[in-house]
């Protein structure tokens, strides 16, 4: 190091100047870069209350949502996605707060089998979301966040909300004189993705977000998935999944688009006075009103694909071939090992149906068909079929098993409406920031 001094330059020495100068200018720039990529990573998305929701934590979860859902990344739909995932982070946060403030506490093992659930529902094996998360470099810190918070909502509405919800004997009854009038008329097995719209300002980038996920779903993205990363209703939890519902229990804006939709459709995004809907119907029947005693069937089903152009000559060939094949199969496990070299995706394991929800023809053969019984091959689901009963339960002959049934199904509707209801309280009441 110079002593200026001692040193014979001197210490005005413009040279020197501008050397310590430019210096002084690159340790400051140096700095400033460096302190510009830290404040990057820890930039913030939204402020809750008093805890903030980083770039990182946001990009994080719009990274696991799109890989989870597949629908195809790239900067322009994470740019579309970051509101729908940023509103679903802020419920998450507030959801988060409201189980700390009730001294809720979710274990390591209850997470864990969360995790369970969710790779069993997608058909992983043990480890296997881990490896996929891995795979597509989400930290599995971000899911276990997400399921931990589930699990824990779930104690605060069965703490909070449950005890609150009264049903009454004329409630039920009036439910009972509404699915006897809808006996005979249409109903339909619908899922639904809801995207809500709080401000006007949000109209256009909550629009193009329905749009996106519209353009996804057909081209073959898996509409659970979908629903479960990017819904805002009750039902995302189970996929969307609404049950069964008659005309008169669904929106008029959605009706009329449910009524001349066919099973596998999706619908395009529909504008209601909350945001938009994409429905889906899985199936649709005449609504069988009342059915007291009615029978559970475990069926399991033999299916030859046949093709379009197939004449009656072959189908009667194919039918007499299959009942053949199906004529000395004494149980279920021979049914079923015979039936997986049919090669056709439709064939196994039917599980438990409720003989109201079969199609009239499998209905009427198999009402009265006892266990180990096999029906005449039937044409369906683009070929020939024949179907074993492997068990049967016919069902309580009570009104009050009617009434029951009913009672519950009137309990899931009111804890998700007031669950809703609950969350929405804790954001009308806290402090929001949003700052992108």
């Amino acid at each position: 190091m110079y002593n200026f001094r001692n040193n014979p330059i001197k210490q005005n020495n413009p040279v020197i100047i501008m050397l310590v100068t430019a210096l002084f200018g690159l340790c400051v720039a140096l700095y400033a870069s460096k302190s510009a990529l830290a404040q990057e990573g820890i930039r913030i998305a939204a402020v809750v209350n008093d805890e903030a929701i980083s770039l990182l934590d946001l990009e994080s979860r719009i990274v696991m949502a799109i890989a989870s859902s597949n629908v195809a990344d790239g900067p322009e739909t994470r740019r579309r996605m970051a509101p729908s995932v940023l509103r679903g982070l802020i419920d998450e946060r507030l959801m988060h707060q409201e189980m700390r403030r009730l001294n809720i506490k979710v274990s390591m093992d209850e997470v864990e089998q969360g995790i369970r659930k969710i790779e069993e529902q997608n058909g992983m094996k043990p480890g296997g979301l881990n490896a996929f998360l891995q795979s597509a470099g989400i930290p599995m810190s971000t899911l276990i966040s997400r399921t931990e918070v589930e699990i824990g909502w779930g104690k605060v509405i069965r703490q909070v909300v449950i005890p609150s919800i009264r049903i009454s004997d004329e409630e039920i009854n009036d439910a009972i004189r509404a699915i006897k009038s809808n006996a005979g008329k249409p109903q339909y097995l619908l899922a639904e993705i809801y995207l809500p719209i709080a401000e006007p300002s949000e109209e256009v980038s909550v629009k193009q977000v329905a749009d996106q996920i519209f353009e996804q779903l057909k081209n073959g993205a898996p509409f659970p998935q979908i629903a479960r990363n990017f819904s805002h209703s009750a039902s995302s939890v189970g996929g969307g999944d609404l049950g069964w519902l008659s005309s008169d229990q669904i929106d008029q804006e959605i009706s009329a688009t449910v009524g001349v939709m066919e099973p596998g459709q999706v619908s395009v995004p529909i504008r209601t006075l909350g945001g938009y809907y994409i429905i889906t119907l899985r199936d649709k029947r005449i609504n069988p009103g009342i059915v007291s005693g009615e029978a559970t069937l475990g069926l399991s089903q033999f299916h030859l694909t046949i093709g379009s152009e197939a004449t009656i000559e072959d189908k009667t060939s194919r039918k007499s071939r299959l009942a053949a094949m199906v004529e000395k199969l004494k149980s279920c496990d021979e049914f079923n090992k015979a039936a997986t070299t049919s090669g056709s995706p439709l064939s196994g394991s039917l599980g438990n149906v409720k003989l109201s929800a079969l199609p009239p023809e499998m209905r009427a053969e198999l009402q009265s068909m006892p266990v180990g019984g096999i029906s005449s091959p039937i044409e369906t689901g683009g070929g020939i079929a024949v179907i074993m009963v492997c068990s049967r339960d016919d069902g309580e002959n009570s009104m009050e098993a009617i009434k029951k049934e009913i009672e519950e199904k009137i309990l899931i509707q009111r804890i998700d409406i007031a669950a809703a209801g609950y969350l929405r309280g804790l954001k009308r009441d806290a402090f929001l920031e949003i700052r992108l």
